[in-house]
């Protein structure tokens, strides 16, 4: 009973991760990308100035000011996003009016040089939040289908990780088997591994994003159960918003931010401000909300302070007012964000996202390499469906990392005039990519691989020189300057294309090993028949001996 329920499990384990592998590894991949959008996006702004050190949060907070004084006035809020780990340049946003017939108004945001205090005009481009958005919203789709599709992939690659448990006997000695060059069963272990090491993240990952939509997905539960006006207020429950008071047309003189900031870090004992929310600005009822960067994965409320803008007073009790499903739910959305999380911590997120990238894909050539030997014996050629999977497997796991990099080139080649510019980066994208889908149908499989893995290792190593002759934030500049997340950027591209060329040449090698062991095989069986005629003669001249 028991080998049957686990082989069960094994068939529906595969044919799962078949099913919507493809989808999966494109979520995995640009997700994982998600966890530096800023610092993708900072590189793909090149007009944003070097990072500018030794400038006190109080003299940004006075630019920022300034410059909000002068070009958001009649906006409902400000926001002053100041320089940190990920981001080292000085941002301010604001919201407009509502326009008649529209709940919210129209959001800017800008960049501001911190020398001169004005705004950085920078080229339109999409920068890492594109990438970022694409894992859910799969970027062509209405949003109400992309959500749907995200939906059921992440319910089957939670049903897979639960099946991969139970149909591995021995999960824990598999994590430590590894036989190399062995064909199936080394992309067996190579798959139990990639599963294992990351095993708590892919629970993770996968039920905190179901938990993202979980309006859309139980929808006729809310419908049922509640009406509109419970609906509204378990929703303001989930999503709390910070307290704040609305304006009331009645003008007033605000303090300095830079002033009330000096009001906020009396109540903290050490001061990381990571942005200012200004509710209500030049109004009596002005007030200024000063967020640190978060200490817990939850909800600490110690991280906010509201201090009133014009008085200079702190006032208490505005904060977030969270239930426990809320705080429960908030905590699942942080781990899944990775919000809380520093550069190391985010580091580990990243890699720990591309090892389930890597578990998908090893899982998916598993597949074709198990059934190679049968499908190659076939007088008329493997099947259309093994062909399509293997042609799949080539256009996706090398295509796409090599259409997200035609993306950057996208974003440095582009005319920065052109019309509907991020659209077009995101167009050379997926055009990118459908033509290395549709290319390994011309070739043969090992070749396909090989040379889409050559020209992976090409368009990465290409891309910091195509940075170097485009614009000055080049990597000795950026190493020069010290604005390592702009040389971190192009040291990762080369890294990158160094794998790459590392797995082509090993790809190579093994190719070469087959074949010499192939041609070794047609030699023993072509000297077989010679060797079993040497051997019948034996007797024969045995005998004769024996009569002389």
């Amino acid at each position: 009973m028991k080998d049957n329920f686990r082989q069960s499990m094994k068939w529906f384990h595969t044919w799962v991760g078949l099913v919507v592998g493809w989808i999966l590894f494109f979520m995995f991949l640009t997700g994982s990308l998600g966890y530096f959008y800023q610092e993708i996006t900072r590189w793909m702004e090149p007009e944003r100035p070097f990072v500018v050190q030794q400038i006190s949060t109080e003299e940004l907070l006075d630019t920022a000011q300034i410059y909000l004084e002068k070009h958001a006035e009649g906006a409902d809020g400000w926001d002053i996003m100041l320089p940190n780990i990920r981001d080292q340049n000085l941002r301010v946003g604001w919201r407009h009016p509502a326009e008649p017939g529209k709940k919210r108004g129209k959001y800017k945001i800008k960049v501001l040089d911190v020398n001169t205090g004005d705004k950085v005009e920078r080229r339109a481009t999409g920068g890492g939040r594109l990438l970022y958005r694409m894992h859910y919203r799969l970027h062509y789709l209405s949003t109400n289908i992309s959500y749907w599709i995200v939906g059921f992939c992440s319910m089957l690659m939670l049903l897979a990780v639960i099946t991969g448990v139970v149909i591995h006997k021995k999960i824990f000695t598999d994590f430590f088997t590894f036989r190399a060059k062995k064909g199936l069963p080394g992309w067996l272990d190579i798959h139990n591994v990639l599963s294992v090491i990351a095993l708590p993240f892919h629970f993770m990952i996968t039920y905190s994003g179901l938990l993202f939509f979980l309006f859309t997905y139980m929808v006729l539960s809310t419908n049922l159960q509640t009406n509109e006006d419970e609906y509204r207020e378990m929703r303001k429950e989930i999503y709390p918003r910070t307290v704040h008071l609305d304006k009331t047309n009645q003008a007033a003189k605000m303090l300095d931010i830079s002033f009330l900031y000096q009001q906020a870090k009396t109540t903290w004992q050490a001061s990381e401000l990571s942005y200012v929310e200004m509710f209500a600005a030049n109004d009596v009822n002005a007030h200024a909300l000063f967020v640190r960067h978060e200490t817990d994965i939850t909800y600490n409320p110690d991280d906010e302070i509201t201090v009133n803008a014009v008085t200079g007073e702190i006032i208490l009790s505005k904060h977030k007012q969270y239930t426990v499903a809320a705080m429960i739910h908030n905590g699942f959305f942080s781990l899944h964000e990775g919000q809380f999380s520093g550069p190391v911590a985010r580091w580990v997120y990243f890699f720990t996202g591309l090892i389930g990238s890597a578990m998908i894909a090893s899982g998916l050539i598993l597949w074709t390499t198990k059934r190679k030997p049968k499908q190659m014996k076939k007088t008329n050629g493997p099947d259309f469906g093994y062909r399509l999977v293997e042609q799949l497997n080539i256009g996706t796991i090398v295509g796409l990392p090599i259409a997200i990099a035609m993306y950057f080139y996208a974003n440095r080649l582009l005319p920065l005039d052109m019309a509907n510019r991020i659209n077009w980066e995101a167009n050379v994208m997926f055009i990118s990519w459908a033509i290395l889908l549709i290319y390994p149908m011309f070739r043969p499989a090992a070749k396909a691989w090989y040379e889409q893995l050559q020209l992976a290792t090409l368009v990465y190593i290409g891309l910091p020189l195509v940075n170097a002759l485009t614009t000055d934030k080049h990597l000795f500049n950026s190493l020069n300057k010290q604005d390592w997340n702009l040389a971190g950027f192009d040291l990762t591209l080369l890294l990158v294309g160094g794998c790459f060329a590392f797995a082509a040449y090993k790809f190579k090698t093994l190719q070469i090993s087959k074949r010499a062991n192939n041609d070794r095989e047609i030699e023993k069986q072509t000297n077989r028949p010679v060797q079993v005629a040497n051997e019948s003669l034996l007797p024969l001249q045995q005998v004769n001996k024996e009569k002389c």
